[in-house]
């Protein structure tokens, strides 16, 4: 069996396992650890190792398995940021504002897609701009990762951001953008400072052991209530990701399932192992990314459903663009992509 297909198989296991779970177990934690177990099985037979999920306690400090990577306009490359850092007005304008990128399970900073919206936030956005890398603490097995190590890194990104609010950048001018965990970690990091943070946007959260299938409540989830402004990208609903997004705006492309449309054809090229397995869930980045640059426009419309949206019985209701250029409004918004970058396309009418 190929690659594709045996995850396919795997994930068909997945969510008739979510199917079954009923009424009857949906406050079991056991089911959210089987659910949990069931994604490790996904990709541990992917992978031809399961080996490689790493289960446990990690023994390293903190500040190993969590670090930070910052950069400025005029000096783009990103450089190792520490608490207490004496270089740190080298490293970052403490007169403006600041962007923090957060990846998600089996992620780090030096993927490509994290450092070209790094570069592109810094090209687009007149922000300093730090990588939050878990890479280790996101190797373990996904029950792990997302109950014990989010929170862990949550707490120590609250540290950090209070480190370089004290250093003179108020909360006003911090933005989090997190993808699938990172989205959460973002969001749990916005509710231990208040909600007083300017901006979070979630690309694509993290759906299981986090909503599905139990609400782990607010605490622990990306919500509307972490920020002045929460926007929420959401690509793979109801399977890796959420299924309804909880933030003040909610975009949903292609009515926000998986596949979505530039991963419908099968993955057969050389790309990395994580492209091809979360192609949907991973789009969240490339449509947050593109959206950077004003010359590019992810026209949406405000609606009720994807199905209402197509039959073009929103035509009358507001239109918005998904990615930092909305209108900081609130709602869930439709629209469609094209299979080829940049992705975006006409709005229906």
């Amino acid at each position: 069996m190929t690659m594709a297909g045996k995850f396919t198989a795997l994930l068909v296991l997945v969510l008739c396992h979510q199917a079954h779970s009923g009424l009857l177990n949906i406050f079991d934690s056991s089911v959210d650890y089987d659910l949990a177990d069931s994604i490790d099985a996904v990709f541990g037979a992917v992978m031809n190792d399961m080996k490689a999920l790493l289960r446990g306690a990690s023994s390293a400090p903190i500040e190993e398995d969590v670090t930070f990577w910052c950069g400025k306009r005029g000096s783009p490359t990103l450089k190792q940021t520490y608490l207490n850092d004496p270089n740190l007005s080298d490293k970052i304008n403490l007169n403006g504002s600041i962007t923090f990128i957060t990846h998600g399970w089996l992620d780090n900073v030096t993927r490509n897609w994290f450092q070209n919206m790094a570069q592109d936030v810094l090209t687009y956005s007149d922000t300093n701009v730090c990588g939050v890398n878990w890479a280790h603490l996101a190797q373990f097995n996904y029950y792990t990762a997302a109950i014990n190590h989010t929170v862990l890194v949550s707490d120590y990104l609250t540290t950090f951001i209070r480190y370089i609010n004290g250093a003179g950048i108020p909360l006003e001018k911090i933005t989090l953008v997190g993808h699938s965990m990172g989205a959460q970690i973002s969001g749990q990091t916005g509710n231990n400072l208040g909600g007083q943070i300017a901006k979070i946007y979630g690309l694509d959260p993290a759906g299981p052991c986090f909503t599905m299938p139990i609400d782990r409540g607010l605490r622990y989830r990306l919500d509307r209530s972490d920020a002045k402004f929460v926007q929420t990208i959401i690509t793979s609903r109801g399977t890796i990701g959420v299924a309804f997004g909880d933030g003040h705006e909610n975009f949903y492309p292609n009515g926000g399932a998986s596949p979505q449309t530039n991963c419908i054809l099968p993955l057969t090229s050389d790309a990395e192992f994580y492209d091809q397995i979360m192609c949907s869930h991973l789009h969240a980045t490339s449509l947050f990314r593109y959206a950077l640059n004003p010359a590019i426009q992810f026209k949406s419309r405000k609606c009720g459903s994807y199905a209402s949206f197509m039959l073009k019985l929103c035509f009358l209701n507001e239109q918005n663009l998904l990615g930092v250029y909305s209108k900081k409004s609130s709602g869930d918004y439709y629209l469609q992509t094209s299979a080829v970058a940049p992705y975006n396309r006409p709005l229906l009418i």
